[in-house]
């Protein structure tokens, strides 16, 4: 994928979370000042702030203040925070306006899946997260 002059690029490979929550984390933010995101995922984290479900929303319940089902998907949030933070510092070490930013895209892919040995086994989520920021 080619950048723009104005853009900048993050990402987190085979991340411990799933990759719907990333989806729907993604849709939250996107098209968001770096900054209100930022805000909006602490908001996720501390649970004032439910991320709306809008594709993955089977047996999702309702939450007050949105009119549609949601969630708190904490452990995700936090990921995404730590991958928008640093999309953030390489847009300000590619000589971008810190002020200027927002987030113009999220690419959310599922990770490698690694089976559990043992005398319980399954599988571990993994989600591939790819944030483009830019001036606006």
């Amino acid at each position: 994928m080619e950048l723009d002059a104005h853009q900048a690029m993050a990402q987190g490979r085979n991340m411990p979370v799933s990759w719907k929550d990333c989806t729907e984390i993604g849709r939250f933010i996107k098209g968001d000042s770096v900054e209100k995101a930022e805000r909006k995922l602490e908001k996720v984290i501390e649970k004032d702030l439910a991320v709306p479900y809008t594709k993955f929303n089977s047996d999702v319940g309702h939450r007050s203040g949105h009119g549609d089902s949601g969630r708190y998907p904490e452990k995700a949030s936090k990921e995404i925070l730590e991958v928008l933070r640093s999309a953030a510092s390489n847009a300000e070490h590619e000589g971008l306006n810190p002020g200027a930013l927002e987030v113009q895209n999220i690419i959310t892919n599922k990770g490698r899946e690694m089976r559990t040995p043992g005398r319980h086994p399954g599988e571990t989520k993994a989600a591939h997260v790819k944030i483009i920021v830019g001036e606006r």
